[in-house]
């Protein structure tokens, strides 16, 4: 606390100082604010020699005037240092008087400013203060003319600098308040009075001398700064222009024609005046744009008329170039056609800059296949060609598999090597029939025309898939990729754009569904289930913000004393109108949409607040979505939660999944330990499904294994499944992990996990999922133990 009151103080001290320092310097940036302090501060050093010697003068003045004085010591002594500081800064500015001005200046020239006029007032006010009160009237008067001579003419010389000017009059006031304060008198209070209502004129009057300057320098500083443009883009002109002058005769006969002109021929100029223009252009057999140059521009000086940019492409020193002729036709007093007068210039950079800005905006710059724009123009070329002659095309949306995993481990580098790689390929696959464009990260899109039915389409995607699902060699390494494609084919799933794009994604999403690295056509039924997840997303947010969806409680007991010990929560949606609808079907919707961070708050509260009234050996589990376990809010949440409802910490068990872990993130082992340091337990829910389950085991810290119900169902049956169960129950038991397992549908289930030392049991035989009424009569209804398990 000691140590937060000075700092809350301090900051606002050195925001005032800091401001107070900068005055003259509001609405100018940081680079104009130097240049205008420098010469600020060199108009004040300009009066430096001129403040000395008033100093000088002043001081020896006061040393006659006082030297019968009583107080003649501290008046020697007060203007000793004056004479030396006069003579000290006079000889500074001496020594540097010829050095050049600085073009910027940095806050530290008005520091030292308003130190030095601080340091120079402080002597002219202790003057005051140790000779007003012994002085007699002639010494007094000597005292007042100097007090107010000095602030006035301190004050205008350091004008220029509004803070040193302030302090310096400022600290004069002090000090002569001071010494008039000592000897009360009226006319002692009326020359204060006075006094400061001349320091208060001075301070006004070096302000507004300062802002004079300031505009002043401002409006130069504009002015060079424009004069300075204008002769940068004269003298760009005049050494980059490519333009010419030229000028023919009735006959078209070359007249004249500016230096320019020759240089571009390489040609002196009587090799050219009187010549034909157009044998003096070296016209190339190439066109520009399919068409005969020289012709054209035959035709164009024979109509006689006016004319503007005709490009012609002419051939020097054996390269091509494009030049661009503009020109007025003459005529006479008669109306008689005299020739031309126009201007020339060489365009062959500017026609290869927007080549290579069309390509650019085109084409995907990193792997050089098209983008979005030529997919889209070529789009509507092939709907323009279906629409004139029934012409059949297709497109085929392909997103590769596993890509995000090879750019994580070879990085973006090889990720973007890889891309490159893939679009090569594509690229011969494709031909130059069809048009290939890259359309998101690792998305391409490919407009296939070249067949007459599905069939080339699904041949062209089964070479793809055939090709990409070899090793790919790249630079850093060797990627083993796949790609699931999806198709959507004109006019039998529509022809408009968007909608076969809508179409092709669609099928895109079954062929990653049925397993990926395949290829799927759209159907009905693709759009059907597309409609209804639509339907699903909008309704789920509505029941989100309505509070209509609901929670269930599946029971877990002790498979040794068949004691109900948790109850895992499991959230519910009843629609009014849909039904039922599966967790498995909103819940990945959920996910996708970012709702299922307010869904799982919302559980999560909500579960503690119920469970708090059960019997205190149960826990409550709930389960935690990888978004909301990477949201920055979740610590807060489980905190509050638990405030909120009573619940002890160690009744929350929170269930993760191995695919949550697959996030190798140093946030997922900070999360997890700041979580088990709130005293919960954490769970790893379905484990065996995922990947590398053991290395998880060996990085994370848990206190309970689910064993995923694929391993249960067939217990009885298979000794495999067996084998692996009693694996797992034995490593939870030695990493001093309780271990629960899910779907325990029968007792022979039962009785085998029972023997095998599984801890904890969940599944039908133990109790279905249950609305929080029934769920509280389950537990009074099997009190201690559930009997079910004994029969």
């Amino acid at each position: 606390m000691d140590k937060t009151i000075p700092a809350r103080i301090a900051a606002p001290v050195a925001g005032m100082v800091d401001r107070f320092l900068r005055l003259g310097e509001s609405g100018q940036t940081a680079d104009e604010a130097s240049r205008i302090r420098a010469i600020r501060l060199s108009v004040m050093g300009a009066t430096t020699p001129w403040m000395m010697s008033a100093n000088l003068c002043n001081a020896i003045l006061t040393l006659f005037a006082f030297q019968d004085s009583p107080s003649s010591t501290s008046v020697s002594i007060i203007c000793i240092l004056i004479c030396a500081v006069a003579l000290y800064t006079s000889y500074s500015w001496w020594r540097n008087r010829k050095r050049g001005a600085r073009e910027r200046a940095s806050m530290r020239g008005t520091i030292r400013a308003v130190v030095y006029a601080f340091f120079l007032s402080a002597l002219w006010a202790a003057l005051d203060i140790v000779a007003y009160h012994t002085a007699d009237e002639t010494q007094r008067m000597v005292l007042i003319a100097l007090t107010v001579g000095m602030a006035g003419g301190g004050g205008f010389a350091l004008a220029t600098v509004p803070p040193a000017s302030i302090v310096f009059c400022s600290t004069i006031a002090v000090g002569a308040a001071i010494a008039l304060s000592r000897e009360p008198s009226v006319l002692e209070a009326y020359l204060l009075v006075l006094y400061l209502v001349f320091a208060a004129i001075i301070i006004r009057s070096s302000l507004a001398v300062c802002n004079s300057l300031t505009e002043r320098v401002r409006a130069k500083l504009a002015a060079d700064e424009q004069r300075d443009v204008i002769n940068l883009l004269l003298n760009d002109f005049e050494e980059n222009a490519a333009d010419w002058l030229w000028g023919v005769d009735h006959d078209m006969n070359m007249e004249r024609a500016s230096i320019r002109f020759y240089e571009q021929l390489q040609v002196p100029e009587a090799m050219v005046v009187g010549k034909p223009l157009i044998n003096i252009i070296p016209f190339s057999s190439v066109g520009v744009d399919g068409f005969d140059c020289r012709q054209n521009f035959v035709a164009c000086l024979e109509k006689r008329q006016s004319f503007r940019d005709q490009d012609i492409c002419v051939e020097l020193g054996g390269e091509l170039a494009i030049w661009s002729l503009t020109a007025k036709a003459i005529q006479d007093d008669k109306g008689n056609f005299n020739g031309y007068r126009g201007v020339g210039r060489d365009v062959t950079a500017s026609r290869e800059s927007r080549l290579r800005i069309e390509h650019m905006a085109r084409h995907d710059p990193l792997t050089e296949v098209g983008n979005r724009v030529m997919l889209a123009e070529d789009f509507a070329r092939a709907v323009s060609r279906f629409e004139r002659h029934g012409d059949p095309f297709s497109v085929l949306v392909l997103d590769l598999d596993r890509f995000k995993q090879i750019n994580d481990n070879l990085g973006h580098a090889g990720g973007d090597e890889l891309l490159r790689v893939v679009a090569s390929i594509l690229s011969q696959l494709c031909g130059e029939t069809n048009t290939l464009a890259r359309i998101g990260g690792d998305e391409f899109a490919i407009l296939h025309l070249s067949g007459d039915d599905p069939r080339s389409a699904a041949s062209l995607a089964a070479r793809i898939i055939d090709n990409l699902q070899k090793p790919i060699t790249l630079r850093s390494g060797s990627a083993h990729i796949g790609v699931s494609i999806g198709i959507a084919c004109a006019p039998i799933d529509g022809t408009e754009p968007d909608q076969l794009m809508r179409n092709a994604d669609l099928a895109l999403y079954r062929a990653k569904a049925d397993g990926r690295n395949r290829y799927r056509f759209f159907d009905s039924t693709l759009d059907a289930a597309a409609r209804r997840r639509s339907l699903i997303e909008r309704e789920l947010a509505l029941a989100i913000a309505e509070g209509k969806l609901d929670i269930n409680y599946q029971p877990l007991v002790d498979a040794q004393t068949r004691r109900v010990v948790c109850a895992e929560a499991l959230v519910r949606w009843n629609h009014p109108t849909l039904g039922a609808i599966s967790p498995g079907e909103f819940i990945p919707i959920a996910e996708e949409t970012g709702q299922i961070g307010a869904i799982g708050s919302w559980v999560l509260r909500r579960a503690c607040t119920q469970a708090a009234s059960w019997p205190d050996h149960i826990r409550i589990a709930v389960n935690l979505s990888s978004r909301q376990f990477m949201g920055p809010g979740l610590l807060p949440l489980v905190e509050a939660a638990l405030k909120q409802s009573g619940l002890p910490t160690h009744r929350l068990e929170l269930e993760v999944t191995e695919s949550l872990l697959m996030e190798s993130s140093i946030g997922v082992e900070e999360t997890l330990q700041s979580l088990s340091r709130l005293g919960l337990r954490i769970a790893l829910d379905d484990f065996g499904t995922g990947f590398s389950s053991l290395s998880y085991l060996r990085r994370y810290h848990f206190d309970k294994l689910k064993i995923d119900q694929s391993f249960i169902t067939d217990l009885e049956t298979n000794p495999d499944s067996r084998a692996i169960v009693e694996a797992v129950i034995r490593l939870a038991r030695d990493l001093r992990m309780s271990v629960a397992a899910e779907g325990v549908e029968t007792k022979g289930q039962f009785d085998l996990l029972r023997q095998l030392g599984c801890g904890e049991i969940q599944g039908y035989l133990v109790g279905r999922p249950m609305q929080i009424d029934g769920f509280e009569a389950y537990l009074q209804e099997n009190g201690d133990a559930v009997q079910r398990l004994y029969a």
